[in-house]
């Protein structure tokens, strides 16, 4: 008969055998990832409006500005999330359910219910937000969100990662914003208080650019070769759950309540003084939202 220190080293060895191939074999198949592309001839756009004569003026070059300050550059995001017409294609490795990631969702749910199509891309590791809250945006009818190499063993996910430490290593660090195929931010930071100024506590110093121009197109073929990839696993086929009208309602009228509160605050009338040009800052809060996808 075996020890007992023997016997619990040979039980957890068999629970780790045993959670690996639960979460080797449990991410949904490829047929549950429709491909999808950046949108096509956006020459219409009030943002390509503003880009071509910047453009033209010099055939063949990029331009860029740089966003040395954290308030700027989630004014910069802020305000392309307000001037996109057709497409947001927005990736990022971190996430945070703070002040910034809060208000940026807001922005782009408005964005949404324009009509503009929203593609969020998101690591799975560096996100925040529960699947339930993700599962809410998903269901959103111009939204889709897809995470990055996700845990197959969504509850407890610790566990889930460990017994899939292999795969589950690899991520994605890739950080871009891209409105209309015309205008795209690219850098160093993240979604949270901490890369915009806005932590209480620890700031980070950090850096983005503002790009218009052929580099443009670049960033979004790399956004869609992240997208399409097999790695990329949309949220409603990984979660298997359904948001209800009451739940989304619900979701959306909290943070549309946060969003008006922050609009009210010192940090917000800052981003509102931004000299970034063309910011619209967050000085309108809409009080209505889309309804979810059936």
């Amino acid at each position: 008969m075996l020890p007992s220190y023997q016997r619990s080293i040979q039980c957890v060895g068999t629970l780790l055998v045993m959670l690996s191939l639960g979460a080797c074999g449990g991410l949904p198949k490829g047929g549950e990832r429709p491909p999808s592309t950046a949108m096509k001839n956006n020459g219409g756009t009030a943002l390509a409006a503003a880009v071509r004569p910047r453009v033209a003026a010099h055939p063949g070059q990029s331009g860029l500005h740089t966003l040395l300050d954290g308030r700027e550059a989630l004014a910069a995001r802020l305000a392309l999330a307000d001037a996109a017409q057709r497409s947001l294609d927005v990736q990022y490795f971190i996430w945070n359910k703070d002040m910034a990631g809060k208000v940026l969702l807001e922005h782009l749910f408005r964005a949404a219910d324009r009509g503009v199509r929203v593609r969020l891309l998101l690591d799975d590791l560096g996100t925040m937000p529960s699947d339930a809250t993700l599962l809410a945006i998903d269901s959103h009818p111009n939204i889709e969100v897809r995470m990055f190499n996700p845990v197959a063993l969504r509850s407890p996910r610790l566990l889930g990662m460990v017994a899939d430490f292999g795969r589950i290593n690899k991520r994605m660090h890739n950080k871009s914003f891209t409105a209309d195929g015309q205008v795209a931010i690219v850098g160093g930071r993240n979604i949270g208080d901490e890369y915009f100024e806005a932590h209480a506590v620890m700031n980070f110093a950090d850096l983005d650019v503002v790009v218009i121009g052929p580099v443009v197109k670049e960033v979004s073929d790399e956004f869609d070769l992240y997208w399409n990839n097999q790695s990329a696993i949309p949220i409603a086929a990984l979660a298997r759950q359904n948001t209800t009208p009451e739940q989304f309602a619900a979701q959306r009228a909290a943070l549309i309540a946060y969003h008006e509160t922050a609009a009210d605050s010192a940090y917000a009338q800052s981003l509102r003084d931004s000299e970034l040009p063309g910011n619209s800052g967050i000085e309108t809060f809409p009080t209505t939202g889309g309804g979810p996808r059936s």
